[in-house]
This record gives C-alpha cells, sequence and structure tokens, in this order.
C-alpha cells in the first residue's frame, strides 16, 4: 500500500516555492524603488546613499526567487518519487520560501524516504 506522504511533501514544496518567489516581488521593487527616490534627491549626500536599498533589498530578492526555484523543482522530484537528493534540497529551500510550511515539508520529505526506495527498486 502505498501512502501520500511524498505527494504531501511534493505539494508543500511547491506552495512554499511560490510564496518565496512571490515575496521576492516586493523585495526587488523595494530596491529598486528605494533606489531611485534617494537618487532624486538633490543632495549630492543622499544620492551616495541611493546604492543602499539596492544592496540590501536585491540580494533578499535573488535569494527569495532562487529558494522557491528550487522548492518547486523538488517538490516536483517529490511528486514523481524521483532524485531522493532533489527532493531534499527543495524541501530545505522550501523552509526560507514560508518557514513553517517548509518545516512541514522536510518532516513529510524525511517521512516519505521509504516511498523513493520502493520507487527505485521497481525501475530496477
Amino acid at each position: 500500500m502505498e501512502s501520500n506522504k511524498a505527494t504531501v511533501a511534493g505539494i508543500l514544496d511547491i506552495t512554499a516555492g511560490i510564496i518565496g518567489i512571490l515575496g521576492g516581488i516586493p523585495l526587488l521593487v523595494m530596491a529598486f524603488g528605494g533606489a531611485a527616490v534617494l537618487g532624486m534627491i538633490p543632495e549630492p549626500e543622499a544620492n551616495r546613499l541611493a546604492i543602499l536599498p539596492l544592496a540590501l533589498f536585491l540580494p533578499l530578492a535573488i535569494f527569495g526567487f532562487l529558494a522557491g526555484v528550487v522548492a518547486i523543482v523538488g517538490g516536483l522530484a517529490a511528486l514523481n518519487r524521483r532524485r531522493w537528493g532533489l527532493t531534499v534540497a527543495g524541501a530545505v529551500a522550501a523552509i526560507f520560501g514560508f518557514f513553517p510550511v517548509g518545516i512541514a515539508a522536510v518532516i513529510f520529505t524525511i517521512l516519505a524516504e521509504p516511498e523513493f526506495r520502493a520507487a527505485r527498486s521497481e525501475i530496477d
């Protein structure tokens, strides 16, 4: 009898990945919007500070996008019960996408490991 732990882990990974990608959008807006607003101030000191929002928010936005993509790819691997390592990486990346859902994804991924072994033995 096959359980649904891998399916639940995959859905949680994909959900956290989408939330992570969507969370990166406001960070991207704050990075470029903040730099644009500070760049419009006529004082020279404020112009030097225009790089600050880019330095703070752009790396966070890129990290959110990358973690979201890895979580989605890992979730798809979990739904197909393939590539255990990619599934674990997706679950860990899901923690950065949306913490509570990511923790649940890690737990379900660990519990679903026998399903991956069973799927691997059917292929061989």
